[in-house]
């Protein structure tokens, strides 16, 4: 994880909410599943920002990654630089703070048990995003643009409705949607994270911490990069921006790390994209590649590569000279890694589909002098870039998550020789997942030992414990990270023989 495009935003500003008169009958009868034989109608008098935005936030319901249906729709439509911004401003903020714009729309409800329809509901979730945190658009258009599209798609009488509930939200907005106090379930809601984790956090980390990485996970997420050292060097790369008009900034984890605070488009646009000059990596998945200690001339296995930001980065600071394995369970994800790192001049990989928890497999490859074990995670340490990441996970599921990473470790352990080094790591900051893991992994296999992680590696003081394990957690500020856990164990030579 922390690897992918993630997405681009515009900055925002919020006016003072200034009380505006009007009629507020609340239409209660049209909730519910009578809206469901309500036929949609054709589109009219609605921004493409606003269609497009609702599209994808359809896609998101019915079980779409965020940023593979929004560059899906994106790619498919080719907005203006304006409108694809605003769709992706109103696409994650909706999904960062769907909780809290729910419990705003909640409140207007007369009958606030009965369930709104999907389609109104989006629609709602949007207008209220932009009444309480944007205010580029004037908030009649916002209300207009609004009740239109429920008026397209549901007929005029759900449309008043829809027409008084948002008069209703800028009427009374600071009554609507007060600060939280310091119960989980109300910061839960205002924060638009589940009441489980809060909960959790409040007991492992305190207020002041929780509310912390709350806040850091509901923050707009920067594009990060890596400079890729086997085409370009970090000062010629920012000079080749320069003479493009972009300006590059140097940001943690330097040298090689970067921001473009303006790229003025796609991703794939920017001059130096497609020569593969230079890769997106998050701050903290940057961190992790040098903890394998990688040298020339080694057998390296990267046992869960997709997307490959890792393994590239691993051939990177072996300038090409090794030789790297990486496997995946899915061939479209390894056939996207492999053309990936074709793009970023890595030639040193040989790619192979498997399961990593399957022992006569992992046999196969052979043994190896460095393992990577990136293991698929709950995301919990990533939630700035995937939120909505946050309504689908249960407690529950960190303790299968925590099961699989377990099984993946002790099967690919077997190709480590005696002597060789494995890092193991996660985006997520729980328990279950991260120390409990490891430490039930050392407890049923004598032969390896911890090799701790020291400060220098990770470029702070304070991201490695006295368990020599890495550990970072959401934050904003100059050192914006995200959650990730590392830690590194040794084969013993002696217990081997």
């Amino acid at each position: 994880m922390g690897d992918s495009i993630g997405e681009r935003v515009f900055p925002v500003r919020t006016l003072p909410f200034q009380e505006r008169n009007g009629f507020l009958p609340l239409v209660t009868q049209f909730v519910g599943k009578s809206l469901h034989k309500i036929r949609p109608s054709r589109n009219s008098g609605v921004s493409i920002a606003r269609e497009l935005a609702l599209r994808v936030l359809r896609m998101v319901r019915s079980g779409r990654h965020a940023e593979t249906a929004l560059n899906s729709v994106l790619q498919a439509e080719n907005p203006s630089p304006e409108d694809r911004r605003l769709v992706t401003e109103l696409i994650y903020g909706v999904l960062r703070w769907r909780s809290r714009l729910d419990s705003v729309i909640d409140r207007c409800l007369n009958k606030p048990e009965k369930k709104l329809h999907p389609l109104v509901l989006e629609i709602l979730r949007v207008a209220v995003y932009q009444i309480i945190f944007l205010d580029r658009i004037p908030y009649h258009a916002v209300v207009h643009q609004a009740v239109n599209q429920v008026k397209n798609r549901l007929g005029i009488r759900v449309s008043a409705f829809a027409n008084a509930l948002l008069m209703k939200v800028l009427q009374k907005k600071d009554a609507l949607d007060p600060f939280p106090c310091r119960e989980s379930d109300s910061l839960a809601t205002y924060y638009s994270h589940p009441e489980w984790l809060v909960q959790r956090w409040l007991r492992d980390f305190g207020y002041d911490a929780s509310r912390r990485m709350l806040i850091a996970n509901n923050s707009r997420s920067p594009l990060v990069f890596r400079v890729n050292r086997i085409r370009i060097l970090p000062d010629e790369l920012f000079a080749f921006l320069m003479n493009h008009g972009i300006e590059a900034i140097p940001t943690f984890p330097e040298p090689d790390a970067f921001a473009i605070p303006d790229a003025g488009g796609p991703v794939w646009l920017i001059p130096g994209y497609e020569e593969g000059l230079f890769t997106v990596q998050e701050s903290s998945s940057q961190l992790i590649a040098p903890l394998v200690g990688a040298l020339a001339g080694e057998r390296i296995l990267d046992a869960c590569a997709a997307p490959g930001g890792k393994t590239s980065y691993i051939a990177a600071l072996v300038q090409n000279n090794a030789r790297i394995v990486a496997t995946d369970s899915n061939l479209i994800r390894l056939k996207e890694t492999e053309q990936n790192l074709n793009r970023l001049g890595v030639a040193c990989v040989e790619f192979r589909l498997g399961d990593v928890t399957n022992r006569p497999f992992v046999l196969s490859l052979g043994t190896f002098d460095r393992i990577l074990v990136d293991a698929p995670c709950s995301n919990l340490g990533v939630l700035r870039h995937n939120p909505e990441v946050k309504y689908r996970i249960r407690e529950q599921d960190l303790g299968f998550f925590s099961q699989v990473q377990l099984r993946i470790l002790k099967t690919v352990s077997n190709a480590l020789r005696p002597g060789g080094k494995l890092v193991y790591s996660v985006c997520t900051t729980s328990r279950e997942e991260t120390t409990r893991v490891v430490t039930e992994f050392l407890e049923k296999s004598p032969e390896y030992e911890i090799e701790p992680i020291k400060d220098h590696e990770v470029h702070s003081i304070g991201f490695v414990g006295g368990d020599g394990f890495m550990r970072t957690f959401p934050s904003t500020g100059q050192k914006l990270v995200d959650g990730f856990f590392a830690a590194r164990v040794m084969k013993s030579r002696k217990m081997c023989e």
